[in-house]
């Protein structure tokens, strides 16, 4: 009986285990969204970059826009969006370093590739 309460106890755990952690992929509207909202964010920088905004809120529009990049979840897309990310992470020190010319061609750089990631994602879906 003891084996038996074992063999069902692992049985049950694996199971419970398999489903908790279960990885759904993304739907392509979820994935579009994400796209959108990251390069909404970058536009964001940039415009208020070209406004002289506070150094914080610079810095705070470039961390939202890494962070809503981390909702771009396709594979054909990971490099191109790991890069643009450190293209970001770039103008986020170059803001901190009040290096605004150096942040402001950052944020183009990251604006055109995520525009290109739009593009791309587009075509092949």
């Amino acid at each position: 009986m003891n084996t038996l309460a074992k063999i069902l106890f692992t049985f049950l755990l694996g199971a419970l285990s398999s489903n908790a952690f279960a990885v759904t992929n993304a739907t392509y509207a979820d994935v579009k969204a994400a796209i959108e909202n990251t390069l909404t964010k970058v536009e964001e920088a940039q415009s208020a970059l070209d406004n002289d905004t506070d150094k914080a809120v610079l810095i705070d529009l470039i961390t939202d826009a890494r962070q809503l990049q981390k909702d771009i979840a396709n594979n054909a897309l990971d490099v191109k969006r790991n890069r643009a990310s450190s293209v970001l992470k770039k103008a986020r020190s170059a803001v901190k370093n009040d290096d605004l010319v150096s942040a402001r061609s950052a944020l183009n750089d990251a604006a055109n590739r995520y525009k290109e990631i739009q593009r791309l994602y587009a075509s092949t879906h």
